[in-house]
């Protein structure tokens, strides 16, 4: 049987990756996992996603893959239809691949926000930023599965992702197995940003179209861990120095000069006269 795009996408990410450590520890909370092989590394617990399965009861034990080989294991809990091992392992692969040491630091929302203020912007996922920029009146839609008040359901989000220049997706798009087509339907878009707790640092993302990865890094597990436990949801609220980001550009260049004419003065007008 064919691989699935999403399949070939975890196994080029895999092959950047560690191999030699074991899974030392998992810690589960109500939103977050957190596991330690290389290095103690995040992820996010996303429920009700179609497609993948939530566990009931008491099938929820991941004891047994602690001392078990990283890299085999988190490729395994990948290919679960379980929406926690799905958690797990991404957050198991996360721990296993090196952080490239041309990474920027800060908010990658933060980078196009001089933009989003005049171009039309599309959020996959729910962001409080997205929220607050739509209040005040700025070109910015938030599509989700799961819309709140004033967001835009997937199925009925052909009108404002053909409309797109800027797109910023989360990271649940890559678990869920979203990711090809959230690039594919907004074909006017020139930056794609890809972010949150369960992007990976993989310049393999490149490949897919993306044009800025936004990655959350662990500095202080034990900080985040208190957090976690106390049900804390929203990496914005976590505790100051547990929680690092960083950006992955594909080519800073065109990056700076696309999002520099989507920002200025100019800005779209200008770029269509010269065309």
């Amino acid at each position: 049987m064919e691989a699935s795009e999403y399949e070939r996408m975890i196994g080029a990410i895999a092959r950047t990756a560690d191999p030699v450590p074991a899974i030392d520890d998992i810690r589960i909370y109500t939103n977050w996992v957190l596991v330690k092989a290389g290095r103690w590394s995040l992820s996010t617990i996303f429920r009700g996603m179609p497609g993948l399965q939530d566990p009931l009861g008491m099938d929820t034990w991941m004891g047994d893959w602690l001392g078990r080989p990283a890299l085999e294991s988190a490729r395994e809990l990948l290919s679960s239809r379980s929406t926690l091992r799905r958690a797990v392992g991404m957050a198991c692969l996360k721990s296993l691949l090196p952080v490239p040491p041309y990474a920027l630091p800060g908010n990658a929302i933060g980078m196009v926000e001089a933009a989003a203020a005049r171009v039309p912007t599309c959020f996959i996922g729910y962001f409080k930023e997205a929220a607050e920029w739509r209040e005040q009146g700025r070109p910015v839609s938030i599509v989700e599965l799961f819309p709140r008040p004033g967001d835009i359901h997937w199925n009925d989000a052909d009108d404002v992702l053909a409309q797109a220049e800027i797109v910023l997706m989360s990271g649940l798009t890559l678990v869920n197995e979203t990711l090809p087509a959230v690039i594919r339907r907004p074909p006017s878009a020139r930056i794609r940003v890809l972010l949150g707790p369960t992007v990976p640092p993989s310049p393999v993302l490149f490949e897919c179209g993306i044009d800025l990865l936004g990655v959350t890094l662990v500095d202080d597990w034990k900080a985040m861990a208190r957090y976690a436990e106390l049900g804390g949801g929203s990496i914005a609220r976590a505790p100051p120095g547990a929680l690092e980001r960083i950006n992955l550009v594909r080519d800073r260049a065109t990056f700076q000069q696309t999002l520099g004419s989507l920002s200025g003065p100019a800005g779209r007008g200008e770029e269509r006269r010269c065309g």
